[in-house]
């Protein structure tokens, strides 16, 4: 389970109280000690690197936000509805030094978990960045959270942001077999692709499910909060995306129930596009027509059901080695100022930043 609250804002007021100096004059060091350390796992690095940094040609920051590209809509070919893909645009990000990465109205998140890598790199040096849920494409290189899966968001250069709410993984205990046969979900129910699955399932016998935000907001389909421990008793979880991914994801698919959901639309540093129907999840459709037969299929097919499970926790023990994710953000941001004519990097770092 993930730590309490103000342990995670302690940490990163700590981080915040070292001087810069003292970070900046070591990066060079950790870099090479930990690319010793993790010698057997250079091809991950690199595609991992090259995953959330898809950039491959140099390119110029400018000092002022009004010289980056407009706001445009995407005029290339877009999936139809129901995809949530299918009204896309570029977005502005913000722009500024790394001097003025402060505690402000972003949030607490958003500066704590950029700034536990941005203090490796020198205070001069600018960035493009667009923090929050972020479901479009970007106008020009920057840094964010969340990017559309689609052939040409290569302009969204991902880091680990948001970790708390996001990347929280548990122990479960009870096995499948002891589960529930219920689908189970809890969550706000806001966005239209949402709405739609409540419109359809929720008087669904198959299912327990409710919406836990605004009491004013569809009353109708008002429950209790329930806490993730209790979720854990139910075979089949609901995963379903909000403003950009779904939260619950990462703890469910660490879980021993089955995660039910629809094809990803939308990615993280979690690599959401890399999970794979029928081997990390049960799919179902977009239009969530299929749910009930997904649902039988698993109750009277454990044994396919439990090898799901297990990919899924495989999957994201990818995640759980906290010093190697930390190596590759840094070098991620590494390639962005590197290919920002900001900086100069070792011989290593070229090679591993070469896009497969």
């Amino acid at each position: 389970m993930k730590e309490p609250r103000f342990i995670y804002g302690l940490k990163g007021i700590c981080r915040a109280l070292i001087p810069r100096i003292i970070t900046q004059s070591t990066i060079e060091y950790k870099i090479k000690t930990l690319l010793q350390i993790y010698n057997n796992k250079l091809d991950t690095i690199k595609q991992r690197i090259n995953y959330y940094n898809k950039l491959h040609n140099n390119f110029v920051i400018p000092t002022n936000r009004d010289d980056l590209p407009q706001d445009s809509p995407y005029t290339k070919k877009l999936p139809s509805y129901p995809s949530r893909l299918c009204y896309l645009n570029f977005i502005k990000p913000n722009l500024n030094t790394l001097k003025n990465n402060i505690y402000d109205k972003s949030g607490s998140v958003y500066y704590f978990d950029s700034y536990e890598w941005t203090r490796y790199f020198s205070d001069s040096l600018y960035w493009a960045f667009m923090f929050y849920d972020v479901n479009q494409l970007l106008s020009f290189p920057a840094i964010c959270k969340s990017r559309p899966i689609i052939k040409d968001n290569e302009n969204s250069i991902i880091l680990q942001l948001d970790k708390y709410r996001h990347f929280q993984f548990i122990k479960d205990s009870i096995r499948f077999e002891d589960k529930k046969d219920l689908l189970f979900f809890r969550g706000a129910i806001y966005q239209d692709h949402r709405i739609r699955f409540f419109d359809k399932h929720f008087n669904n016998p198959q299912c327990d499910i409710g919406h836990v935000g605004n009491k004013d907001s569809n009353p109708q389909w008002l429950k209790e909060k329930v806490s993730i421990k209790n979720h854990l008793s139910y075979k089949f979880l609901l995963s379903l995306e909000g403003y950009d991914v779904a939260s619950n994801l990462k703890w469910i698919l660490s879980s021993n129930s089955l995660c039910i959901m629809s094809k990803p639309e939308i990615e993280t540093w979690f690599m959401e596009d890399k999970l794979i129907s029928g081997i990390h999840y049960a799919e179902i459709d977009r239009n969530y027509d299929n749910l009930d037969s997904i649902l039988e299929y698993y109750k009277t097919h454990t044994k396919e059901a439990k090898e799901i499970i297990r990919n899924a926790n495989l999957y994201c023990k990818n995640f759980y080695d906290k010093r190697f994710e930390g190596l590759l953000n840094i070098l991620v941001l590494r390639k962005y100022f590197y290919l920002s004519n900001q900086i100069e990097v070792t011989q290593i770092e070229k090679e591993l930043f070469k896009n497969l």
